[in-house]
């Protein structure tokens, strides 16, 4: 997969699965769990991340320098982020939707573009298929399922790997995974000389992602001259038995960041390089939180020149992107969106939605809530 995909090319993508994963008898009508409020929405951040780093405690290293923000010439931003509702259950498989956005900032103004699916019936019986689809268009066709002997490009998928979709969340999430990053393809391209932001880590030999679509992307990006840099809410990653978010409390109150990588090759290089770029904590504002940021600056680009151009470039809002959070509020889900979807599927897939049950009667005064 050399080229990235133009912006017209995602819904033909998007029917190629559902030509797939769609396909049942539409004369049986089938009973439907329409899922709770609580259950909707996954804000999970994408991209795997290294195991906790702690070979070496904190008094066997030192810790890289703090930096201060270094203004540079602004450039355009494009901000990417992808949201998954799970609306419903039945016996045969799951119902959701998808909405992926892409938000570009430059210097004559702002733009949005909104990838947005209707209900998805996600059959269990075509998970193979499905699943073989969507390695093909992250460019392994392998990488969910076992193969047919032969050439990959043509096998058929013979069985689903272990781990692949061992549940629905799973299965789910393999497709907000592929939708976000079919989208980031499409930002990479989209501008010049400027900064692209993901909402997670970049991290490479996940479960979901190649890492040769990694690199790709990365490939495309310098191609034009822009940075990928990648912003970790809830990064779990710690090095020296520290959360990266705790890395710059020696410097409270103040906008820096620190270069964390040196001291990941000293603790294990081998999984350091699961990380494409440079892992960094930074503190965008003030009083603002620290987060971990990835950077994989273009080439010919250090590190420090990406993070001065994108901190010249992106607004903060509390410390934090505000072009990452647009593009996260088009990307959600409301309640009266999950309301139409839920009745778009049931009338569109021939679906019978089940009476609720109501725990908190039984479990009262402690609530019915599952655990």
């Amino acid at each position: 997969m050399s080229e990235a995909y133009p912006v017209d090319q995602l819904q033909a993508l998007l029917d190629q699965l559902e030509q797939i994963i769609s396909r049942r008898d539409e004369s049986s009508e089938v009973t439907y769990r329409v899922v709770t409020p609580d259950e909707v929405v996954d804000d999970s951040p994408t991209g795997e991340e290294p195991e906790d780093l702690e070979s070496v405690t904190t008094a066997d290293i030192t810790a890289p320098d703090v930096l201060d923000f270094v203004p540079s010439s602004p450039g355009p931003v494009v901000a990417v982020d992808c949201g998954i509702a799970r609306l419903g259950e039945t016996r045969d498989g799951l119902v959701i939707a998808l909405r992926a956005t892409v938000v570009t900032d430059v210097h004559s103004g702002s733009s949005v573009s909104l990838f947005r699916s209707g209900p998805i019936y996600l059959v269990n019986r075509y998970k193979a298929q499905a699943l073989h689809q969507i390695g093909r268009h992250l460019g392994k066709p392998d990488l969910f399922v076992e193969l047919e002997h032969g050439d990959p490009a043509d096998a058929a998928p013979v069985r689903l790997k272990a781990g692949a979709a061992d549940d629905a969340h799973q299965y789910g999430d393999r497709f907000r995974n592929w939708f976000e990053r079919i989208a980031q393809r499409v930002a990479v391209i989209s501008v010049e000389n400027g900064t692209i932001l993901f909402d997670g880590a970049l991290t490479l030999r996940s479960r979901d992602t190649p890492s040769q679509y990694m690199e790709e992307l990365a490939e495309l990006a310098s191609q034009r001259g822009n940075a990928i840099i990648a912003i970790s809410k809830q990064s779990k990653l710690e090095i020296a038995g520290r959360s990266v978010r705790f890395w710059l409390d020696d410097v409270a109150n103040r906008a820096c960041y620190r270069p964390l990588t040196p001291m990941m090759r000293r603790l294990d290089s081998a999984r350091s390089e699961r990380v494409m770029g440079n892992v960094h904590a930074a503190r965008f504002s003030v009083l603002g939180p620290a987060f971990r940021m990835d950077v994989k600056a273009a080439r010919g680009q250090s590190d420090d020149e990406a993070i001065g151009r994108y901190c010249s470039s992106a607004s903060m809002r509390g410390g934090y992107p505000d072009v990452l959070v647009r593009a996260h509020a088009h990307s959600y889900f409301t309640y009266p969106d999950i309301i139409q979807l839920q009745a778009e599927a049931g009338a569109r897939f021939n679906l019978a939605p089940q009476s609720s049950v109501e725990l908190g009667g039984i479990f009262a005064p402690f609530g019915g809530r599952f655990k």
